[in-house]
């Protein structure tokens, strides 16, 4: 209920504060200083040159549009776009008609970090969140860079050049392109969150202290907050690796001051918890419940499948994309080097729980497909689950890179890494070739055509049932608007009706019947009409959008 400029200020200045402190108390002199400075190139420059790699790639529709917006054709985005809206006018837990999302949705409230995320920086921009949602989603692909760099460089134990070929190619990976810019915002988030918690996991517990696990909830929370379908990953990661890590952890753990030593501290930590756990924590177990209710065979898949997601190629998740005869050896290889790269690592602990999320994802997936109606369990399973594959993969190259002698062994290590990154350019390509603007010209041009409407004018959306039926009451929120076939379930929508002063069509579609003279507006992807008075019936258009979901129940 903190409006958002003081909302940002308190953050930002304790963002900066944070870095101080954090800078103060690491020190900057001492014996190591001169190391330190002499190999700042690989251990901060390389990293971060590629991250920005990574983040301008992930723009590549942008600047082939010549425009920000948003970009594929997932309709979560139009929602999300409208969330941010929503968090910049009111608090999370408002009603507002007034905006294109007038509420936070149900099944998103766990979300609301990440999507004050977006309206912040919508907001500091001075630029609408749909201009700024591409540009973010972009920043958590960077972000996703740095993680698999330090899980690499300081989990894995190799050095800077291996941790930044993975670091530039595993969001290359055609799944992790798929999800950013298609765009699958949340899962975005988990994605950028992976590397980091189980970097931070492992550490916390085979060095154990009160700032590792500290760092360890704020990335848990993170990651599960913004997406708690990633809980298995992090469950079995964690779980493996306490069970093959010493014993310290838990001793680390009882050392914390309880609520008698530390009163205060408690009290405001209870103060700090109630709304969080009351909100943010309740949406991850709602979410992650209702999920796992469908995990027995005979449970109905209905509401977690559909045409718009059909079983994604398995190429796409190991770095190949191609015929089966072409993808399945070279996956296969994949695969290989990944085990290469596994056996490399040094930390047992590190291993043993890296071989578990990985078997874990790959189950989940051919459990869903065997089923033959869990698209998006297989789908968020082996998005998760490819890109440590390759990780690895990029590791196992790189170690029998560094193992072999000069000659022919080096030279196929060489030729063998060089195909690799071809593939996962190559995937990373196709991806970005078919992905184009979601929220066109042609859409964005709908606001227009709200305001030079008559004052009070109600629209009737024709556009058939897709992402476009929502940006066409997304753009028209200034007016009641009702739908002849809404797209209705998890996405909010206007009530059902005929009758109405005007008609939207999409340009594939034929004239409506009940409309009268020419077209009042068109474009290239709509026209408007004026629809006949006469049509019987009331007039049921609302700028208060419909919830199906109103409740989350197992």
């Amino acid at each position: 209920h903190v409006p958002m400029p003081a909302a940002l200020a308190v953050v930002l200045a304790g963002g900066a504060a944070g870095a101080v402190a954090v800078r103060r108390r690491a020190g900057g002199g001492g014996p190591a200083a001169p190391a330190r400075a002499a190999d700042w190139p690989l251990r901060v420059a390389l990293p971060l040159a590629v991250a920005t790699l990574v983040a301008a790639i992930a723009l590549v529709p942008v600047f082939r549009s010549g425009f920000a917006t948003v970009h594929g054709q997932n309709g979560d985005a139009v929602i999300a776009v409208g969330v941010a809206k929503l968090l910049q006018e009111a608090p999370p837990t408002a009603v507002r008609p007034e905006l294109p999302v007038d509420r936070m949705p149900v099944v998103w409230r766990s979300k609301v970090p990440i999507y004050s995320t977006l309206a912040a920086v919508s907001e500091l921009a001075g630029q609408d969140p749909i201009v700024a949602f591409s540009t973010v989603a972009a920043l958590l692909c960077g972000l996703f860079s740095l993680g698999i760099f330090l899980l690499v460089r300081l989990g894995l134990g190799f050095g800077a050049l291996p941790a930044a070929a993975a670091a530039l190619l595993v969001p290359l990976d055609r799944i992790a392109v798929y999800v950013a810019i298609h765009p699958y915002y949340n899962q975005t988030w988990g994605l950028f969150a992976l590397p980091f918690v189980l970097l931070v996991g492992w550490r916390a517990l085979v060095a154990p202290s009160r700032r590792t696990f500290a760092l360890l909830g704020v990335f848990l929370a993170l990651a599960l907050f913004a997406y708690p379908l990633l809980l298995p990953f992090p469950a079995v990661f964690l779980a493996v690796v306490a069970w093959r890590a010493p014993r310290g952890w838990w001793a680390e753990l009882r050392r914390i001051p309880g609520p008698r030593a530390r009163p205060a501290a408690w009290a405001l930590a209870a103060v700090v918890a109630v709304p969080v756990v009351a909100v943010l924590v309740r949406g991850v177990a709602e979410k992650a419940l209702s999920a796992a209710a469908v995990l027995a065979p005979w449970t109905d898949l209905g509401g977690w499948s559909g045409n718009a997601l059909p079983y994604l190629p398995v190429g796409w998740f190991f770095a190949m994309y191609a015929p089966p005869a072409v993808a399945v050896p070279i996956v296969g290889g994949v695969l290989a080097a990944a085990v290469a790269g596994w056996r490399a690592v040094a930390a047992r602990e590190l291993r043993a729980g890296l071989a578990a999320v990985i078997l874990t994802g790959l189950a989940i997936g051919a459990y869903f497909y065997a089923r033959g109606q869990g698209q998006l369990f297989y789908f968020k399973a082996l998005a998760f689950t490819g890109p440590l594959v390759v990780t690895l993969a990029v590791a196992g190259l790189a170690a029998w890179w560094q193992r072999a002698r000069r000659g022919p062994p080096r030279v196929a290590a060489a030729l063998l890494f060089c195909a690799l990154a071809v593939a996962l350019a190559n995937g990373a390509r196709q991806e970005i070739d078919e992905t184009y603007d979601h929220a066109s010209p042609s859409v964005l041009q709908l606001r227009e055509w709200d305001r030079e409407l008559p004052a009070g004018a109600s629209v009737r959306i024709d556009v058939p049932q897709s992402g476009y039926q929502l940006w066409s009451w997304y753009m028209l929120a200034g007016r009641p608007v009702s739908a002849l076939d809404p797209l209705s379930g998890f996405f909010p929508h206007p009530p059902a009706g005929r009758k109405a002063d005007y008609a939207l069509v999409f340009m594939t579609q034929r004239r409506p019947a009940d409309v009268i003279g020419a077209p009042l507006r068109i474009n290239r992807q709509f026209r408007l009409y004026r629809l006949d008075p006469r049509i019987p019936g009331p007039d049921v258009s609302t700028r208060r959008l419909i919830y199906d979901q109103s409740k989350i129940t197992y």
